[in-house]
């Protein structure tokens, strides 16, 4: 007796489980019905299990006795899992098809053993899985599922197996949390891809829109230069000429060596301090020359201190530098320019910045932009 018990109080765990672990499901995916109808088929079984504690001819609801109820706890479970079936494969005519099946259920019900009910039950359930099997992939897992209910059915019917039935619920769910787990697995890597490539397409768009604004404002200060100085213009055709070689060289490329970068922001400066009359400085600290990084991150904060910093300005100080903690580097872009508004650095620049460190390093990295008590200080933390 204590053994029956043992065993009847690991299977009501297992189911209970299970239907948490559905209900779960059914509100951390989008509501999708399926999860909720195998979290019933789970409760329902249960439902079997403490109505077996009671002799048959107990009468217990409405003039039904023990064994009544739970032939109806047999049907309201084997209902949800071809319910389950029907919404979780998407399969067609699904509300002719349940009414069908209540129709059919209240008739065994009325006029056929538990027995025969299971039978006729476990074959709808083969020919779901079968007939889904057909119009898509990955039901292997489900089929065995089931197949694996009816064959331990059948032992339990010869006396071949104690808990038959109960014994094939449990492989069914198995099958059924595997073969869930597996399509949630891919499709939260297919929701992953499409940020990523979400986010490509951003970089793209956005990096399409600097360069060309970076070029329209040199190319009309190359005009002003020529008319007003042209040494000072030919020295900017120089500086402007490393820079879009430069650019060339690594706007279609994932990550850059920070020398490249570093040599990027160098040749912008120069150009800008042509433009500006600033005679601008570049400070770089612990900055290894091999380390690799997103191209244009340094050079768009750089860009963003001094179009907002540095107006009615003779000189300007860049500072750019790493420092590496227990799990992540931080690289930091300071300048001593005016501070400004706390919203003005909000733009094209930084929405380009998150994106390509989105695009290289997932939600591994943090990034943050403010003034501090001269100028303004930008981060970008990473983590390992």
């Amino acid at each position: 007796m204590a053994s029956i018990q043992e065993s009847m109080l690991v299977i009501v765990s297992i189911l209970a489980t299970a239907a948490c672990f559905n209900i779960a499901l059914f509100f951390g995916y989008g509501k999708a019905k399926s999860y909720l109808f195998f979290a019933f088929y789970c409760v329902f079984h249960c439902f079997k299990i403490y109505l077996k504690t009671f002799p048959d001819d107990a009468i217990l609801v409405a003039n039904l006795n023990a064994y009544q109820l739970v032939y109806l706890s047999v049907v309201l479970g084997m209902f949800s899992l071809s319910t389950f079936f029907a919404l979780y494969f998407k399969l067609p005519y699904t509300r002719y098809f349940l009414a069908a099946y209540v129709c059919i259920a209240a008739l065994f019900f009325a006029f056929v053993h538990e027995l025969g009910f299971i039978q006729l039950s476990l074959g709808i359930a083969i020919a779901q899985v079968v007939y889904a099997s057909v119009k898509r992939e990955k039901t292997i897992i489900m089929l065995f599922g089931v197949l694996g209910f009816a064959f331990c059915v059948w032992l339990g019917w010869n006396n071949l197996l104690n808990f038959g039935y109960f014994a094939g619920v449990i492989v069914m769910i198995f099958a059924m949390v595997l073969a869930t787990s597996m399509e949630l697995a891919r499709k939260n890597n297919l929701y992953h891809q499409m940020q990523l490539r979400a986010t490509r397409l951003e970089n793209q768009l956005l990096k399409s829109t600097i360069q060309p604004h970076f070029i329209l404002n040199s190319l009309t200060s190359l005009q002003e230069l020529i008319a007003m100085d042209s040494e000072k213009a030919s020295q900017f055709v120089q500086e402007l000429s490393t820079v879009f070689d430069l650019f060339a060289k690594i706007s279609d490329q994932k990550f850059i060596p920070v020398r490249q970068e570093i040599a990027l922001v160098q040749s912008y400066l120069d150009i800008m301090g042509l433009r500006k009359s600033v005679d601008f400085k570049l400070s770089v600290q612990d900055m290894p020359k091999d380390d690799l990084i997103p191209p244009g991150i340094l050079l768009t904060l750089v860009e963003n201190g001094v179009t907002h910093g540095f107006e009615n300005r003779e000189k300007g100080d860049f500072f750019i530098t790493k420092q590496l903690l227990d799990a992540c580097a931080v690289y930091s872009v300071s300048n001593n320019g005016n501070a400004g508004d706390k919203n003005v650095q909000k733009g094209t620049g930084l929405n380009y910045v998150m994106a390509r460190l989105k695009e290289s390093y997932g939600d591994k990295f943090a990034f943050e932009s403010q003034p501090q008590t001269t100028g303004w200080l930008s981060k970008i933390t990473i983590w390992s």
